[in-house]
């Protein structure tokens, strides 16, 4: 009789035991992520590297606006049919195998414990859904949104940016080559560097240069 007894006290002092912690089971998940989506970006930074698809971005867009601009009057001083301006918006050329299979690993860890995430804070509003987290954890949570920002925008970025293109030596040079082409008026079609349409005519302004007659 007393082995009995003996449990039912012990049971009854030690009281309710707590569950799994799924609030600190989602900040791990989150960090552990974050991590993971850092090594792509070391990995391929031409695709997962925010700040290097931003710059390479607008210097396609750059390429696209000075083509438009100049090929018309550049094929007409060779006397050519002028063609519509394509620039090339394809993805960037794939790394090597290793690398491949580097990314194929890191991708399939990144998704899984962003779907552990989810899952840990879907179980937490579930079993705690009134439950004030202390003040270490809102800290921790305020860390986790701030390393999602930075990882967006790419501001912890550690890639060398590509160079960015400017064409202003080589505005003057084709001016002074091809100005006296300039007297009739033109529209092109081109593309601005946020992705809008532009046309440019005579007297028109493009990225702050001006095309007069001369």
């Amino acid at each position: 009789m007393r082995r009995p007894f003996r449990g039912l006290s012990r049971r009854c002092l030690r009281g309710r035991r707590r569950g799994p912690d799924d609030f600190a089971q989602m900040l791990t998940a989150l960090g552990r992520a974050i991590r993971a989506h850092r090594r792509l970006a070391r990995l391929a930074p031409r695709f997962f590297d925010a700040a290097v698809v931003a710059r390479e971005r607008e210097n396609r867009a750059e390429q696209l606006r000075w083509m438009a601009l100049w090929e018309p009057y550049l094929a007409k001083a060779y006397g050519v049919a002028p063609k519509p301006v394509v620039l090339d918006n394809s993805f960037p050329p794939l790394p090597s195998v290793r690398i491949q299979r580097a990314v194929d690993r890191q991708l399939a860890e990144l998704q899984f414990w962003l779907a552990a995430a989810q899952a840990a804070r879907a179980r937490h509003r579930h079993r705690q859904p009134h439950a004030l987290p202390s003040w270490c954890r809102l800290a921790r949570l305020l860390q986790r949104a701030f390393d999602l920002k930075k990882m967006v925008l790419g501001l912890d970025s550690k890639n060398p940016l590509p160079d960015k293109i400017t064409y202003d030596y080589e505005f003057t040079d084709l001016k002074r080559a091809y100005g006296h082409l300039l007297d009739e008026p033109a529209t092109l079609v081109g593309a601005s560097p946020g992705g809008a349409p532009l046309s440019v005519s005579d007297g028109a302004k493009v990225a702050g240069v001006s095309i007069v007659s001369s």
